[in-house]
């Protein structure tokens, strides 16, 4: 009997530990969809990931827990992006702002700590492009916490300075824009000289464009003129649909879930009508966050898939949910702990039994 539930504790934990760290995973990779061939012509792959928001050392407890939360929100933001290269292949990366949970308030030897574990949780690699926008967390922005040429040269000290656009193909430009700042190479007037007519314009932003109205995104819509717009910042993921001529929303705003009841979609950007003219319609995508730190049910890569004549593919690379898998953990934790107790208990009343035996018979 001893045997026995030995073997049957170790292969409880060895079946949790493959569920959690690889097996669920692999069911979700599975739920991911394939990418469409283009029609006609060429195409190239965007991986998205907004919000990782690696967490810091002032805002979490102190010591080994402290250490354990960082270390358990490190892995599960490189599993995924592991198992997001592996499927896909992305020929560029978008990091779409809070690569960090608390830069804005780092000191330097602080951010040097955070930038070297981001970094290897999403290394550089050769013949990939990378591109990193910085959100409120990095550079500061929300509540009392301000933008400061400080915190803006420490981000691109540590993830290197951005660019009016970066050309993802040589028909393709993605043009980074921010709400927080216009310093530099976010200066919305200067873009217009770095972009050509001829060109497919991707704009990626942290803080959503269209959706919250107002001058700057009559700015975007006017200077950089997008035919698709990516942003982050609210953790839930949905899709934007206005007008291009005015940015008023044109239909009911799509949210995204586990069920993809509004992914994947496909989005024809570009008219087929010989001049390739932008479309009527522009659309923004709200990518999820990655992290499940992040007080959300449902975490998320973005995945688009973008064709030279303007088509473009989008779905969300539906994450496992973390907490549910750590729970799993205490659950075996527990049923371990009974089976080696109820083996104890049954040998001290076995041995108890014994000596009663002993003892009757004398």
């Amino acid at each position: 009997m001893a045997v026995h539930v030995t073997k049957l504790c170790f292969l409880i934990l060895a079946a949790t530990v493959t569920y959690n760290e690889y097996l669920c995973y692999w069911l979700h990779y599975t739920t991911w969809p394939r990418t469409p061939r283009p029609k006609d012509g060429e195409s190239t792959t965007l991986l998205l990931v907004a919000d990782p928001q690696i967490l810091g050392e002032d805002h979490e407890p102190g010591g080994l827990l402290g250490g354990l939360r960082r270390w358990d929100g490190d892995r599960y933001l490189a599993k995924a992006y592991r198992w997001a290269l592996s499927a896909y292949s992305p020929s560029t990366v978008i990091f779409l702002g809070d690569l960090t949970d608390e830069a804005s308030e780092a000191d330097m030897d602080q951010m040097a700590r955070y930038s070297a574990r981001f970094h290897s949780i999403y290394p550089k690699e050769e013949g990939r492009r990378m591109v990193y926008l910085p959100g409120d967390n990095d550079i500061g922005g929300e509540g009392g916490d301000p933008v400061t040429r400080v915190k803006i040269d420490q981000f691109d000290t540590h993830f290197g300075g951005s660019s009016p656009t970066h050309p993802a193909t040589e028909w393709l430009d993605i043009v980074p824009v921010s709400r927080l700042t216009q310093h530099g190479s976010y200066n919305l007037s200067m873009k217009p000289s770095h972009l050509s007519p001829s060109k497919l314009v991707i704009a990626v932003s942290h803080l959503p464009v269209l959706p919250l109205n107002g001058r700057f995104a009559q700015q975007v819509l006017e200077l950089v003129n997008p035919d698709l717009v990516f942003s982050a910042h609210d953790h839930h993921g949905y899709l934007y649909t206005g007008e291009r001529a005015s940015g008023r929303m044109a239909r009911e705003v799509d949210k995204f879930d586990r069920r993809d009841l509004n992914a994947p979609f496909t989005l024809q950007t570009r008219s087929r009508d010989g001049e390739a003219a932008r479309s009527s319609l522009v659309w923004e995508v709200v990518v999820p966050t990655c992290s499940y730190r992040m007080g959300v049910q449902d975490m998320g890569l973005g995945l688009a898939v973008v064709s030279r004549e303007g088509e473009v593919f989008y779905s969300n690379l539906w994450l496992p949910a973390r907490f549910t898998l750590l729970y799993t953990y205490l659950a075996s934790l527990v049923v371990v702990a009974a089976l080696l107790g109820g083996r104890r208990a049954a040998g001290l009343v076995r041995a108890c039994g014994a000596r009663r035996q002993q003892t009757w018979r004398k």
